[in-house]
């Protein structure tokens, strides 16, 4: 039996889910208006960035202050080394599109739309969330993971910083990258960041995938996929007559 005082789809999980659509609609139309200033606009952008970093923060410093006090002495410690640093894809996600608002560069947004839509918002439809929305766990979660959709629906359909030709080929690049980096890293803190080292241990997506660590491979199909489906607005027909 799941232990959680979360759960999936209730009332508290609907909640989140409607102010991240809410707040999605709203930083568009923001983005899009030609009646707010272009400085206006980016102080709107530079506040949701920082609410991305602090929401990553947050994670181990309440880690800690949630088990500091445990019978077991070393438990804060080891929870946070094991499951609160931020090398979660969602994490990382976060950190690109905080510089992404910021700088607007269309590199750093293509990185925080495909991971965000294609990662976070897995993250977002099937928390691995232990706590409700009675602790201060409840919401930094989902000002990250329902930051990072926002933040990539608002530059790339608000902002319209599309991504650009060869942006599948270098997020294929990235996620091998994360994958390797993040893996060698599980085994040196022994710890499960991504769940690339094994499964959540409360049900999500990945239970759909097969078993360890053969659903890696369907993880990354599915990936690729959806990065293939997100980045179809964007295939602009090459003019007749040029080199392909």
């Amino acid at each position: 039996m799941d232990p959680r005082a979360f759960h999936c789809f209730g009332t508290s999980h609907w909640v989140a889910i409607f102010c991240t659509i809410l707040a999605a609609i709203g930083m568009i139309r923001l983005n899009r208006s030609p009646r707010v200033s272009p400085a206006r606009k980016q102080q709107f952008n530079t506040a949701l960035a920082v609410i991305l970093v602090l929401a990553v923060s947050a994670d181990p410093l309440l880690t800690w202050l949630r088990y500091r006090h445990a019978e077991d002495a070393t438990l804060a410690g080891r929870l946070v080394r094991e499951t609160a640093l931020p090398f979660y894809l969602c994490d990382v996600a976060s950190l690109v599109l905080a510089v992404a608002l910021v700088t607007r560069r269309p590199r750093w947004v293509e990185v925080g739309y495909l991971w965000g839509l294609a990662g976070t918002v897995q993250g977002l439809l099937t928390p691995t969330l232990y706590f409700n929305w009675d602790t201060p766990e409840y919401y930094a979660f989902f000002l990250q993971h329902g930051g990072v959709p926002v933040a990539a629906v608002a530059l790339v359909f608000g902002a319209r910083i599309v991504p650009q030709p060869g942006a599948f080929r270098r997020i294929v690049l990235w996620s091998w990258v994360y994958m390797g980096g993040v893996m060698l890293l599980n085994v040196l803190l022994r710890a499960n960041y991504g769940f690339l080292n094994g499964k959540p241990g409360v049900g999500t997506l990945f239970d759909y995938m097969g078993p360890y660590p053969w659903y890696l491979l369907t993880l990354q199909a599915v990936a690729f996929t959806l990065y293939a489906l997100l980045l179809l607005p964007f295939n602009r027909p090459r003019p007749s007559g040029l080199p392909s």
